[in-house]
């Protein structure tokens, strides 16, 4: 028998549990990402690129996690975030990196728009020769 009550009090229990402990839950990645760019950027900026998308639940695009919370997500030097960030940069993946300001004037984490992988343009022929 449907319950409804049960189903909305599970939808406000996992609303709640957005953003503590560990990160659960799934990323979806269009195929358009696993057959065409994956090829073209490599193994490294691909992971980064999916653990990047994991911080934009929902629709969201904007994604904010340190480089060392990346590095400590995929097991990598915070160099190799630099470098495989640099390509997502270069092939259109990540649209503007900027850095969020704190109200005392610092730089506190950078602030990623991401390119959702259901909006990637199919890749053209050039990036293949580019990458």
């Amino acid at each position: 028998k449907y319950n409804y009550r049960k189903e909305k009090d599970m939808e406000r229990e996992i609303e709640n549990d957005e953003g503590n402990g560990p990160k659960n839950g799934f990323v979806m990645i269009n195929n358009n990402f696993l057959d065409y760019w994956s090829g073209i950027i490599g193994p490294g900026p691909s992971v980064l690129y999916m653990d990047l998308l994991s911080y934009c639940y929902g629709k969201k695009t904007h994604a904010w996690p340190s480089v060392r919370t990346l590095a400590e997500d995929l097991g990598i030097t915070k160099n190799s975030v630099r470098k495989y960030r640099e390509v997502l940069i270069k092939f259109g993946l990540i649209k503007k990196m900027y850095k969020r300001r704190l109200p005392d004037g610092n730089h506190q984490t950078n602030v990623y728009e991401m390119v959702r992988s259901e909006d990637l343009p199919y890749p053209e022929q050039n990036c293949e020769e580019e990458a």
